[in-house]
């Protein structure tokens, strides 16, 4: 297949790599470019452990002059891919979730304890689901902190646009709510609506699959479990599905 890869630019070149290697052709066109801010004030006073939620939450950590001190606190990651990253940084103390903000309040759950002190939160301007608040409802007391930003794409690429309107492109990867509306507005932007039938989305989540439901797609198909892994088992040439 030939497929979008619509990831902001640094973890697009590495899904890019994978899929290439699944014997697929790619077309990278990152929907959201991610501006750091390493500036924001932090206190570790008291913290007990850090809440990573993207791999871009971790890369505005490693920005932070101030960044080695961190690495004494333990590391709760949402899912494998930021999971692996942290270690790689050099978190010595490193719990992984299954992908999904559901599994890492479970996991937070049975890891920490409300009274050994506040939990900070690495985000972004924008989240999804309400971390802060299923973690407070059991007593823990999260603090936000955003060190980041990802600013949606005014307009597809001509090299996109042109691949979707052909048909030359035949599949997209989809990793989040915002990236699927991302996506189906510039589509509608470009005059694409006509011209998606031929096209399977694959997303991470049933959640990122929800604004794709009435824009004409050949299929939406979603990985079995919220990480990169289950989503590449979509795109396998030996179990995912055929154009």
């Amino acid at each position: 297949m030939h497929l979008l890869v619509t990831r902001p630019r640094k973890d697009a070149e590495a899904l890019a790599q994978a899929l290439q290697a699944l014997g697929h052709d790619v077309t990278i066109d990152p929907l959201m470019s991610i501006e750091f801010h390493p500036e924001t004030p932090l206190t570790r006073t008291g913290v007990q452990a850090l809440l990573i939620t993207s791999a871009n939450g971790l890369r505005a950590m490693k920005s932070r002059t101030d960044f080695s001190e961190w690495l004494k606190l333990p590391l709760v990651a949402v899912g494998p891919t930021t999971a692996a990253l942290a270690r790689d940084a050099g978190f010595p103390d490193v719990f992984e979730a299954e992908g999904d903000v559901v599994s890492l309040v479970k996991l937070v759950q049975q890891r920490l304890e409300p009274d050994r002190g506040p939990l900070l939160h690495i985000a972004g301007t924008i989240v999804a689901g309400d971390l802060k608040g299923s973690l407070e409802a059991d007593g823990f007391w999260v603090e936000r902190a955003v060190l980041y930003e990802a600013k949606t794409a005014a307009g597809l690429s001509p090299k996109t646009v042109g691949g979707l309107r052909s048909g030359v492109i035949d599949g997209v990867l989809l990793y989040s709510k915002r990236s699927a509306e991302t996506f189906v507005d510039l589509c509608r932007l470009a005059g694409l609506r006509d011209h998606l039938s031929g096209l399977n989305a694959y997303c991470l989540s049933a959640n990122a699959a929800l604004p794709l439901q009435n824009i004409g797609l050949r299929g939406i198909h979603v990985a079995s479990a919220p990480n990169e892994a289950d989503l590449l088992t979509l795109l396998d040439p030996a179990s995912g599905p055929e154009k």
